[in-house]
């Protein structure tokens, strides 16, 4: 399901499912609310248009500031990884919040949010770590021959 029409998007997947529940549903979303929006609707795996194109960047803007490129593949992985760990629980407080559950739930969001920013930076840290750990022993050279 890749059309540009947001709610006519979420109504097809909508309306596979309730017609053909055993149909695997894959779906191009605009940005986070809409992946949530198509999940809701029965999606079964759902991409953001945006989101690879945003990894493909990062990545590049890192390299371009001095990181070497192996190390901003490994940072970006990081970020995918940490990015699942919580899509459930970020899910999740999405769903409630649009089923009219407001009380503390915006707060709780934003609260998952901070929590997947520090999660990201301890995955980066570690890596860097890791990769400090891994670097080759260098030596001076000497003047003896």
């Amino acid at each position: 399901m890749a059309i540009d029409d947001r709610n006519r998007a979420v109504n097809l997947v909508r309306h596979v499912k309730q017609l053909y529940p055993e149909v695997w549903v894959l779906a191009r979303a605009f940005d986070r609310g809409h992946s949530y929006e198509l999940r809701e609707a029965g999606a079964d795996d759902v991409v953001s248009e945006t989101y690879y194109s945003a990894l493909a960047l990062g990545g590049d803007a890192l390299t371009a500031m001095g990181v070497h490129p192996d190390r901003a593949r490994r940072m970006t992985q990081s970020f995918v990884a940490s990015e699942k760990a919580n899509e459930e629980q970020l899910f999740e407080t999405w769903r409630n919040i649009e089923e009219g559950m407001y009380f503390g739930l915006g707060r709780r969001y934003g609260e998952l949010f901070v929590k997947l920013e520090e999660s990201l930076g301890h995955a980066m840290r570690e890596d860097a770590r890791r990769t400090e750990d891994e670097a080759p022993a260098w030596s001076a050279p000497t003047d003896n021959h």
